[in-house]
């Protein structure tokens, strides 16, 4: 699973934060990227999302919008329903990173990545993919398998994206890879007029190829409604069943 969940702007965060927990204990994903994530000195919201889900967690600081409060700081971060046996950054740019957690299954390890590319300039995204490609083919290198989760502000037809797909496969079963927009105009919360507005730009991609036969449904999406009110972030969550390792297969 994968979700820009909008740290703490608008005037229900509180509320928004509420739902977010919910969506993610009723999806029941073993994996989860966020981005948005606040934190408040000690405070996480990752670590409090992990302490009601019983997951582990991990936090890293990168480039995001600024929130209004200025001890607020966005991020990324990871919620595992495995022990994480490391969590660590890796610099996309000057200021952007990645947050890689290892997890141990059998005798080989899975590393799960996620970010959140640059929303503004192209050069700083085409940059930011081609690091986190070469990220990724390092990790494989040895056969264990990788998977990135993220908001990578850009839709499937960039050049960004064809770099990260040369590598990495996309989970997604639709013909049209741009099919199921998770920046939608029917989001309350969107901006007008923006140019990513009715696009999907959040992704999970993996070093594993799809299978076959997949699992029906094998993506969907996620956090749509509050209760018949309003969703939970102004990005919809993506969810993927993922082949990893072994035979089963693992909601991501």
């Amino acid at each position: 699973m994968t979700w820009n969940v909008w740290g703490r702007f608008g005037t229900r965060w509180q509320r928004r934060h509420r739902t977010i927990a919910e969506t993610i204990k009723a999806q029941g994903p073993t994996l989860v990227a966020l981005q948005e994530s606040w934190a408040v000195g000690k405070l996480r919201q990752a670590d409090v999302l992990g302490a009601e889900l019983r997951m582990s967690s991990a936090f890293a600081v990168t480039r995001m919008p600024r929130d209004p409060d200025p001890e607020v700081e966005l991020g990324v971060a990871i919620l595992s329903r495995y022990p994480l046996l490391r969590a660590e950054q890796h610099a996309l740019s000057d200021e952007t990173v990645a947050l890689r957690a290892e997890i141990r299954l059998g005798d080989r390890s899975l590393h799960f990545l996620t970010t959140c590319f640059d929303w503004e300039e192209d050069r700083e995204r085409l940059e930011q993919a081609d690091r986190l490609a070469a990220l990724a083919s390092s990790l494989s290198a040895s056969g264990d398998p990788v998977v990135v989760a993220g908001d990578l502000n850009a839709p499937p037809d960039r050049p960004e994206i064809k770099r990260l797909l040369a590598v990495l496969s996309d989970c997604r079963p639709e013909p049209d890879p741009c099919a199921g927009h998770t920046y939608s105009s029917r989001n309350p919360h969107l901006g007008t007029g923006e140019w990513l507005e009715d696009q999907r730009i959040d992704y999970i991609l993996s070093t594993t190829p799809p299978p076959s036969e997949p699992l029906a449904p094998r993506s969907w999406l996620a956090g749509l409604a509050e209760n018949g009110d309003h969703p939970p972030s102004d990005h919809y969550a993506v969810l993927a069943d993922v082949p990893l390792i072994t035979p089963h297969r693992f909601s991501d």
